[in-house]
């Protein structure tokens, strides 16, 4: 028996927000992240051979270990869902980290190559915490197995871009096979240097801000922040007397071939358009059924054009509503999928598309509509496709429902 697939609680902390109804505030509050150079010299970023000192959104040290920063999103979530920890137990649930997990940043132990005897360690203390034993994956792992009583250990993912919704994928299809009752999804992204240099490198950063579908520059706009998202069966929400707002509907993978053997990612748009084509025909729906589209639009204008092409070979020009926030709040990379999924759930759920706020001009060449500068858009549809594209090759496309329950009662 297949099961239904529903999102019933979700969290989220950024550089931009504390919490999802913070968020939410300043999305309509038409609020753009501050943003600062990385380096905080110029001779820091040319020493590393980049091209100009890079711009992310400014964010305070973050506070704690790993652990006691994901707790509370992870509560959002369970809050969100009507749950206490204790339901996280049991042989029928799953756990998946993803992200890049727990590492330094290069630039705290360059410095200190050299500097390995014991007179050295004694007077620089700070070298000891770089100690490979401070790092070990399997360290936040246990400590949520232990703090949730988890029946099994949180599963590790990356995938780059696409982790989060990988993830998400992951749990539909076990769900839907009736193989688990409930998925949690939880991620967080700390830029570190080696991020910088590696995303320089691709040609990725830039000196201001970032607007997705703008040809005023071709950058992403970096920044941190935790997620967390409660995946399972309408079944297993029924039975704790929770009816969930939204249901995931479908979720397809693609792997684009022109990406494997390169050293980046280079999207192709009949990729794209073959994962929203699935997608659509696995949740039995056509595309005038859907009420607007999350693409993955981080403001990279060569991936950016190929979803718009994307979007136009299965809507045509201008044919469904387009958002994406990631030139306002930031790129939280790895997380950045499941963030859009919460906003499309709120979306649903609300019955209204908030605006994006723009840095730039949108390149209307692209033609397509992108929902920006205005005010919320009234959802006469109840499905939203979200989609998202990886550096390595992947694109995923899921299709997110109201509940029809929540629907009667908004008329």
């Amino acid at each position: 028996m297949i099961q239904n697939v529903v999102l019933s609680g979700w969290g989220v902390t950024s550089a931009y927000a504390p919490d999802f109804p913070a968020l939410i505030k300043g999305l309509s509050e038409n609020r753009l992240a501050s943003t600062q150079p990385w380096f905080a010299t110029e001779s820091e970023w040319q020493d590393l051979r980049l091209s100009c000192n890079p711009h992310h959104v400014a964010d305070p040290q973050p506070a704690g270990t790993t652990f006691t920063r994901l707790q509370p999103v992870i509560n959002q979530a369970l809050a969100g869902a009507g749950m206490t920890t204790d339901q996280l137990q049991g042989k029928r649930v799953r756990v998946y980290l993803v992200g890049h997990g727990e590492r330094p940043d290069i630039a705290d132990f360059m410095g200190y190559q050299e500097r390995n005897d014991q007179e050295e360690l004694r007077l620089f203390p700070k070298i000891k915490r770089l100690h490979a034993k401070s790092y070990g994956q399997d360290r936040l792992a246990r400590q949520l197995t232990q703090s949730y009583q988890l029946s099994w250990p949180p599963v590790s993912l990356y995938c780059a871009s696409n982790s989060s919704l990988a993830a998400v994928h992951l749990a539909h299809s076990a769900i839907a096979a009736n193989e688990v009752d409930l998925v949690l999804v939880v991620g967080w992204f700390e830029t570190m240097t080696q991020d910088i240099v590696f995303l320089g490198g691709q040609d990725m950063l830039g000196e201001e801000g970032s607007q997705p579908f703008s040809s005023h520059n071709s950058c992403i706009l970096p920044t941190n922040g935790v997620v967390a998202l409660i995946v399972e069966s309408e079944q297993h929400a029924r039975q704790r007397n929770f009816t969930s707002p939204v249901n995931l509907r479908s979720s397809v993978f693609c792997q684009s071939s022109g990406a494997r053997g390169s050293s980046s990612f280079t999207a192709d748009f009949r990729t794209i358009a073959q994962t929203f084509e699935r997608a659509l025909l696995e949740a039995g729906l056509t595309a005038q059924d859907i009420a607007c589209v999350f693409p993955h639009a981080n403001g990279v204008i060569a991936s950016d054009k190929a979803e718009a092409m994307a979007l136009q070979k299965v809507w045509g020009k201008c044919g469904v509503p387009v958002v994406s926030y990631k030139g306002q709040v930031g790129y939280m990379e790895s997380c950045c999928g499941l963030l859009d999924l919460m906003l499309a759930a709120d979306a649903l759920q609300q019955r209204r598309l908030l605006a994006l706020t723009t840095r730039y001009p949108i390149n209307d060449s692209l033609q397509i509509h992108v929902h920006a500068d205005s005010p919320p858009l009234v959802l006469k549809r109840q499905h939203i496709l979200k989609s998202g594209i990886g550096l390595d090759g992947s694109a995923i496309a899921m299709v997110i429902s109201a509940n029809s329950e929540d629907v009667d009662e908004h008329g």
